[in-house]
């Protein structure tokens, strides 16, 4: 069970502090919620039922330092392999997203990092889709990297992206 003041990560709102845990009716039913007010996201509230094991264990703690630097490490080392097929990339990229695996997350950077720079030097663009996959992967990890190491967005998306686009 978490408390208030606690920060978690939640599913694709990344970092967000517990502000309290209240009683809320929905369609007549009264139960318990965790109000999470996501850091990176001004204006937007999540509500979490507390007594809902599935959405509740989507509430994690964030990375350690050494847990991020583990991460980084392992996705450099990680050769890039691009799923040719649409929809199998799709499902990777939505998968790497909501499960909370930084490490896959990150991968999805770096294979469409890889994937844009072959692209460019035939002149041809990225799907639509995978620059929106790739948006909110960076999103979800520069926030919450930022939160861990306490840096700006900024430095850790440059420090990011110069990692995972060495070759």
């Amino acid at each position: 069970m978490f408390r208030v003041g606690d920060t978690v990560r939640y599913g694709q709102s990344g970092v967000c502090r517990i502000e309290e845990i209240r009683d809320m009716t929905f369609g007549g039913m009264t139960q318990s919620y965790y109000v999470l007010m996501p850091l990176f996201k001004t204006g937007s509230v999540v509500y979490v039922p507390c007594e809902n094991e599935i959405l509740s264990a989507k509430m994690l703690p964030p990375l350690t330092k050494k847990e991020v630097r583990e991460a980084l490490r392992l996705v450099r080392e990680k050769e890039v392999e691009w799923i040719r097929d649409f929809r199998r990339r799709s499902e990777f990229a939505k998968k790497a997203l909501s499960s909370g695996d930084r490490t896959e997350a990150l991968y999805l950077i770096k294979s469409i990092y890889h994937h844009k720079r072959e692209v460019l030097g035939q002149s041809a663009r990225i799907h639509t889709t995978d620059d929106y996959f790739l948006k909110d992967a960076e999103t979800l990890i520069f926030t919450e990297f930022s939160f861990v190491l306490n840096r700006s967005y900024d430095d850790v998306a440059a420090e990011v992206r110069g990692l995972l686009t060495e070759k």
